[in-house]
């Protein structure tokens, strides 16, 4: 997957952040730059953010959905991974894995 591949669908997720209710917050921007980061979103009383990682044992790119409840550390940009997602997935399987991710919809796979 080349990285424009991968830009165009951490901006897809982060537009079903946004179509599922979650609002972009303009903070953290010093980290962000110095480290990274993607914009964060809030949702209810949580914040979230999609980045991209690696694992040791696999190296194709995931998207990483983030979230911590602190708004502290949402300023700092200190999350917790809450999903990880493979590139592969289509648009309809993205948006509801965010909806489970926001308590939207239950985790049929995890009940």
């Amino acid at each position: 997957m080349t990285e424009d591949e991968i830009e165009k669908m951490l901006v897809l997720v982060e537009l079903l952040f946004e179509k599922n209710g979650a609002v972009p917050l303009d903070i953290n921007e010093k980290n962000r730059e110095k480290f990274g980061l993607r914009r964060t979103f809030k949702y209810g009383d949580k914040f979230y953010r999609v980045d991209q990682a690696k694992f040791e044992e696999d190296n194709r790119p995931y998207m990483v959905i983030s979230c911590t409840d602190n708004e502290k550390y949402a300023q700092i940009g200190v999350m917790d991974d809450i999903d990880a997602l493979g590139f592969d997935m289509s648009e309809e399987v993205l948006d509801r894995q965010v909806r489970i991710a926001f308590g939207l919809e239950p985790d049929a796979d995890n009940d």
